[in-house]
């Protein structure tokens, strides 16, 4: 595998056991409650026309908006490791475009949650803005992971 381009990590203390903040990050439709661009989304079905439930091949797409912007973003969950960290792959294992990644620690009476972030491929969309908007993307990446985080720390100590 070849270097990301970029890597984003932040992480925040949450007054919950990891289980309770393992059940919200692993749980893809809630984050439209809390990041400041993804809108929350629905499970694919799996070729059995069942749909996802969040174990490592099933498929979400997620509803991002921005401004008067929105597009839907395919992903596949690489890593359901119950209740130490959760991951996926923006674009599928096959487009490989960013990797977002929670890892969860027991930290004292509660929980360290840290967001990961990889860009690893530049979408198409972003790549014609050139640097200025590979910048933009970053800077939009590291305030939503920001917002994300203290949504999910407000819903899991509510």
């Amino acid at each position: 595998m070849t270097e990301p381009i970029c890597v984003l990590q932040a992480s925040i203390d949450i007054n919950s056991s990891p289980e309770a903040v393992y059940a919200l990050v692993s749980d893809m439709a809630r984050y439209g409650e809390w990041s400041t661009e993804n809108c929350g989304g629905y499970w694919r079905k799996g070729a059995d026309g069942v749909a996802g439930t969040g174990k490592v091949g099933d498929q979400f797409v997620g509803v991002n908006r921005s401004g008067d912007q929105e597009w839907k973003a395919p992903v596949e969950i690489v890593e359901a490791d119950a209740p130490r960290t959760w991951a996926f792959i923006t674009g599928g294992v096959a487009m490989n475009i960013a990797l977002w990644k929670y890892i969860i620690e027991p930290s004292g009476d509660g929980t360290r949650l840290t967001e990961h972030y990889e860009l690893r491929t530049v979408p198409p969309t972003i790549a014609e803005g050139g640097q200025a908007a590979i910048d933009q993307r970053i800077a939009t990446n590291t305030a939503s992971m920001q917002a994300t985080l203290a949504g999910i720390k407000a819903t899991a100590e509510g």
